[in-house]
């Protein structure tokens, strides 16, 4: 799972990606459809050529390995570890895991769902001919367990820790042989949920090249931070691409992995490139400096203008928010009370913002669980639970304690419902997004002042309580994995950044990592955590606007491998006509 830069389609392209960072099950080669033939008649496809995909505005990289702390937990920071490390499994896009293309060949574990045991295909190798073992997973599962710790070098903790129980009910983890371990839980646990949220947290690491201190665990994480974003450092890889070349705010160069054991690259290199607006990028499009984007829904009547690409509109598996701070020395007392909440979210006019903003091309935010595809999704969250109703919301506001003073609802103690929102900037639609939602709070005597930055700022504030208040423009991709609330809303999970704390949310969260004695019933219990995420509002609930990709007629395979489900990317599968 990851954080994912929202407001841009961008993070959907070709049904790609988002912060979301929300991530990692099968996030290196996301589809088992071959490319497609080039439209030319070219049946085959052809090697060589540069492809270069647009990032989302003033979107960087910063953070190329798979361990990533919560300040690099996008989805650009995913995709680009994605290309270069291989997870244990892929996912495909129906969901399920394809062990054909997958470093497990098979996962097995008791009825109890207590131990669980991976084998792994010898037939991978890293990029210096030694093969990726289960000693490279035992490695990794020694840096998860140490970035875990709240007493981790920083940049830790581990932005991934809760997710799946991982590390806090692993109670041993065995090596059986060279490609075959076991790992023991402290308690029996859901499996579907343990395998898709847990095991697709165990990306190997290279143990050869990367442990440098082996009797010295916080050494050797304050050794793997110090290289996380040196382009040099990532020489051993088992991915489909080696990163090359890196220019920050400019771009970041992918070359082929010439002893990749999977699906060896057509192309000679895969560059991801910065933008500074989503002008700069169309304009990229039109003049075909861009080959791989996406066309902003705030500049859709330009579509016309880009006849030498596709268009192809998509959902990904993700759910966009507002972020509030709990843990805010100013505001998060006020934040904590629900009905402040209720009227912050009875304050967004969701269908307002999807028709002026997304031209219609969109679906309102319901709750955690997304709304495309529907199959985890709670029958009685098709629509929001809570309406868009200003005078609603201040009324209510009014029935707890606050009363208008100077068009400012105040409450007995002096305190205002005034507040400093950030956002991600860059972007016109965020902009003219951010303005609506301070207009329409405004109707209930919500003051907010609003704050562009970077992506890579704000999330850099997450763990500083004293640098925000709101966020928005920030979306969350589940990335394959199973959307319970495990890591995102219980009580000190590793994503739950911003202090939101219940106990009837860690119980219903608890219960859907429990054992169940059938689907439907683990989806019941699935659909009474997301009914009570929606209606206690962990955060505000967000539309989520169809991401319009855009590809160069002459590029090839990018849709035929793009996989709604994991979010991720494959231009191992691209190619060009010609």
């Amino acid at each position: 799972m990851k954080i994912g830069h929202r407001r841009s389609p961008a993070i959907l392209l070709g049904a790609a990606l988002s912060v979301t960072p929300l991530l990692l099950a099968g996030c290196g080669t996301p589809s088992s459809t071959p490319p497609s033939p080039a439209k030319s008649g070219t049946t085959q496809p052809s090697q060589g050529g540069t492809i270069i995909q647009a990032l989302g505005p003033l979107v960087a990289i910063n953070w190329y390995q798979p361990l990533r702390p919560v300040a690099y937990n996008s989805l650009y920071d995913a995709w680009a570890a994605s290309l270069m490390y291989k997870g244990l499994f892929h996912i495909a896009p129906n969901g399920t895991i394809d062990f054909s293309r997958s470093i497990a060949s098979a996962i097995t574990w008791n009825q109890a769902g207590t131990v669980y045991t991976v084998k792994m295909n010898p037939k991978w190798h890293w990029s210096d001919g030694t093969p990726v073992t289960a000693q490279d997973v035992a490695f990794t599962w020694q840096l998860i367990q140490a970035a875990s710790s709240p007493n981790a070098p920083a940049p830790w903790p581990y932005a991934g820790a809760g997710s799946g129980g991982v590390p806090q009910l692993i109670k041993s983890f065995h090596v059986v042989n060279a490609h075959e371990f076991q790992i023991t839980l402290t308690q029996p646990v859901n499996q579907m949920w343990f395998e898709y949220n847990g095991l697709g947290d165990f990306i190997p690491l290279p143990e050869q090249a990367w442990n440098r201190y082996p009797n010295n665990v916080n050494q050797e994480l304050g050794y793997l931070a110090s290289n996380g974003n040196n382009v040099s450092f990532f020489k051993v890889v088992d991915g489909p691409f080696r990163l090359t070349n890196a220019i920050q705010n400019v771009s970041w160069t992918f070359s082929p992995n010439a002893h990749y054991d999977g699906h060896k690259p057509y192309v000679n290199k895969f560059v991801l490139a910065y933008q500074t607006s989503d002008t700069s990028e169309v304009n990229g499009l039109k003049t075909g400096t861009v080959q791989v984007g996406y066309l902003p829904l705030s500049m859709y009547n330009q579509r016309s203008q880009l006849s030498q690409d596709t268009l192809s509109p998509s959902y990904g598996y993700v759910i966009d928010r507002t972020i509030l701070n709990f843990k805010s020395p100013t505001v998060g007392p006020i934040l904590r009370q629900l009905a402040v909440r209720q009227a912050l979210q009875m304050g967004i006019d969701q269908q307002a913002i999807i028709q002026a903003l997304y031209n219609g091309m969109g679906v309102p935010g319901t709750g955690p669980v997304p709304l495309h595809p529907s199959t985890f999704l709670a029958p009685q969250l098709t629509k929001p639970l809570y309406a868009y109703n200003p005078a609603a919301g201040a009324k209510l506001l009014e029935t707890n304690g606050w009363h208008l003073v100077n068009n400012i609802m105040t409450n007995s103690q002096g305190q205002q419902l005034a507040f400093n929102m950030e956002y991600d900037a860059g972007n016109s639609t965020t902009l003219a997004m951010v303005q609506i939602m301070q207009q329409d709070w405004a109707k209930e005597g919500i003051k907010v002042s609003l704050s562009p930055l970077p992506f890579a700022s704000m999330l850099q504030y997450h763990h500083q309580p004293t640098k925000w208040q709101i966020q928005t423009g920030l979306g969350w991709s589940y990335g394959g994995s199973y959307p319970t609330g495990g890591g995102m809303y219980e009580t000190h999970g590793g994503y739950n950044f911003y202090g939101y704390s219940n106990p009837t949310m860690d119980s219903l969260i608890a219960a859907t990592h429990t054992p169940q004695p059938s689907a439907a019933a683990a989806q019941t219990a699935l659909d009474n955590y997301q009914l009570f995420a929606a209606r206690h509002l962990p955060n505000l609930w967000m539309p989520v606007p169809e991401g319009l990709s855009e590809v160069a007629n002459n590029v090839h395979g990018v849709r035929s491998s793009a996989n709604t489900f994991t979010n991720a990317i494959s231009p191992q599968y691209w190619w060009i006509s010609h």
